[in-house]
């Protein structure tokens, strides 16, 4: 399991990285040493330099939009997803089902952000001495073929 950015991204990039690997950490593994693979989802021999590596099985992409151009990457250098390597997005754009491989991904409620930050917002406005304070929400996974959850259940890839 490995990680793929953009170099330059932003913090909150960043975020989803260390929470990956907080969730390995709490189940008891080891984060694979390297983690996180920097460069240009598009650029064959970045994608050659960690993809073609017998003990990467799976890689979570910090967006959707990367993850999108990454499996064209693979498909051109003949890596077969899910068969070969196990591939997850962020973000559940529009598109993430629309793959020649539906994308799995991480899905951010975004209405939720909205009215958590419009309600915060209103309460500062109300009261200005109110401190600073860190809100979380969860996300949810959505599953689909990308992350091989259905290679055991008689589908073909």
């Amino acid at each position: 399991f490995r990680s793929v950015k953009r170099p330059l991204t932003a913090p909150t990039v960043d975020s989803r990285i260390m929470g990956a690997q907080k969730a390995i950490l709490d189940n008891g593994l080891q984060t694979p040493q390297p983690f996180v693979y920097s460069g240009d989802p598009t650029d064959i021999k970045f994608v050659k330099s960690f993809a073609q590596k017998q003990n990467i099985d799976a890689i979570l992409c910090t967006s959707d939009h990367l993850a999108a151009e990454l499996l064209q990457t693979l498909t051109r250098i003949g890596i077969r997803v899910p068969k070969d390597l196990r591939l997850v997005g962020f973000d559940n754009v529009r598109f993430a089902s629309l793959l020649s491989t539906p994308l799995t991904t991480v899905e951010q409620p975004v209405r939720d952000l909205a009215i958590t930050a419009f309600s915060a917002l209103r309460e500062r406005m109300t009261n200005s001495t109110l401190p600073p304070r860190t809100l979380i929400l969860t996300p949810r996974l959505v599953v689909r073929e990308s992350c091989g959850a259905y290679l055991h259940q008689g589908r073909s890839s």
